[in-house]
């Protein structure tokens, strides 16, 4: 593997992580903002602020043993790939509404799909389409294609119900009523199924590569930073950089390196 995506993969890394702590302290907001009396009780937590969590920097040595130096690197064209993910997401999301207003079985009303949840839909998928081009680009991702679409009908599907007005399609009715409940049920799994049909034709086997835009680079170092491999070598053959990441304006960046 290249060092430079050892080292991109920790940025990608970090930058995951503050992403999982930013959608805890959305989902905590709700829990701490919500003023309603319930059982003659107010909602002490309204009280205090919501709990968030930011990293704000981070210092790592990395011990890793040098494989050989290829002369002939390319890198990716992150631009033009992102690029490629935003237009194979807008045809998916096109397709995935069409799906949706061609039946009546779900009977959803054309004014649920609004620009709004379009845009999000977009944007959601097109993060996840460039997360599986940088990670193909890496030679990281070795799954089918029924696990890529897996991965992306769960953002569709996630994303869809997680939409105020799909979530109070879904949800009218008696929610204790049997009848009410298997007809939720069922509307999921027609949410899910026109998810699927959505991604079937533009996410064949090869469709991550054709997004991905490869640019020639500079020589790349490929290493090793296998544990396995690190505790059989000498000493004097392993490598280490350490490595200071810090948080910036909604950014991980590298803002020191060196070898020790």
């Amino acid at each position: 593997m290249q060092l430079s995506k050892v080292v991109g993969a920790i940025l990608n890394d970090l930058s995951e992580a503050q992403d999982l702590a930013n959608e805890y302290s959305s989902q905590l907001s709700y829990k701490y903002k919500n003023n309603q009396v319930i059982d003659n009780h107010e909602n002490v937590l309204s009280n205090f602020q919501v709990p968030s969590a930011v990293l704000c920097e981070i210092n790592l040595d990395l011990k890793f043993l040098i494989k050989e130096i290829n002369p002939d690197g390319f890198t990716l064209n992150f631009e033009q790939t992102q690029k490629n993910c935003d237009a194979k997401a807008s045809k998916i999301v096109k397709n995935l509404t069409e799906e949706i207003n061609k039946y009546e079985d779900l009977n959803i009303e054309p004014k649920m799909i609004t620009s709004d949840l379009i845009n999000r839909l977009q944007s959601s998928l097109a993060q996840e389409l460039y997360k599986l081009c940088k990670k193909a680009f890496s030679s990281e991702n070795d799954l089918a294609e029924s696990e890529i679409q897996k991965i992306l009908t769960d953002r569709l599907e996630d994303e869809l119900l997680k939409w105020e007005g799909i979530q109070n399609f879904l949800e009218k009715g008696d929610v204790n009523d049997p009848k009410q409940i298997k007809r939720v049920g069922e509307r999921r799994e027609t949410i899910k199924k026109y998810c699927q049909h959505s991604l079937n034709n533009e996410m064949k086997e090869s469709a991550l590569t054709t997004m991905i835009e490869n640019v020639k680079g500079s020589p790349k170092t490929d290493v090793i930073v296998s544990p396995v491999a690190l505790n059989k070598a000498s000493t004097e053959t392993i490598q280490s950089l350490r490595i200071t990441a810090k948080y910036n304006e909604s950014r991980w960046t590298i803002s020191k390196a060196e070898s020790t």
